[in-house]
């Protein structure tokens, strides 16, 4: 009995098929209809190579769901649409940044677990500080302030929304009542 060959997208070849697909649901369908045992070999080489080199948690609650976008990426390139994360801030999955806001692992943090939606609350904050503490931008102390506070912001304790909150709407009126 011959094993049944496809024209694999990786290797851009007829090879021998996967017999069954190696992950769940349609992403794994996708590929033992698209992508040779071969092909899906050189995706558990690579995998391992980027565990080990990136020091990435198996047992994290948001590997699998890295592993599929980057199993996706690997085969057929970025997914079409908006990348989606679950957002810390509010406590769902809405699109995500288009690239890390800035250079460094913080940066990389809240383009891998913030919303495009939860960034835009943060420039309002910021300048709350600013103003509040006088801060400039070119001082690097203000800096370091303003980076610990985006990063206790995001990720600090209560950081996350209160249920049912909206942003307001209008601007409060200026200068307190008259006497």
């Amino acid at each position: 009995m011959t094993t049944p060959h496809l024209h694999c997208t990786y290797y851009d070849r007829l090879l021998p098929a996967l017999g069954e697909p190696p992950i769940a649901g349609e992403l794994g369908v996708r590929i033992v209809q698209s992508v040779s045992a071969q092909g899906w070999n050189a995706w558990i080489r690579t995998e391992r190579i980027f565990i080990a080199q990136f020091d990435i948690d198996p047992t994290s609650p948001q590997y699998e769901r890295k592993r599929q976008a980057a199993i996706q990426q690997f085969f057929f390139g970025p997914p079409e649409g908006p990348r989606m994360v679950d957002c810390l801030k509010f406590q769902r999955s809405l699109p995500g940044l288009v690239k890390p806001p800035f250079p460094g692992v913080l940066g990389m943090r809240i383009y891998d677990t913030i919303s495009q939606r939860g960034w835009a609350l943060w420039p309002e904050q910021e300048r709350i500080l600013i103003n509040h503490y006088n801060m400039s931008l070119v001082d690097p102390q203000s800096q370091g302030v303003l980076l610990n506070a985006m990063e206790e912001f995001f990720f600090g304790a209560g950081s996350a929304l209160p249920e049912g909150w909206t942003p307001q709407t209008s601007a409060p009126s200026k200068g307190g009542p008259r006497k």
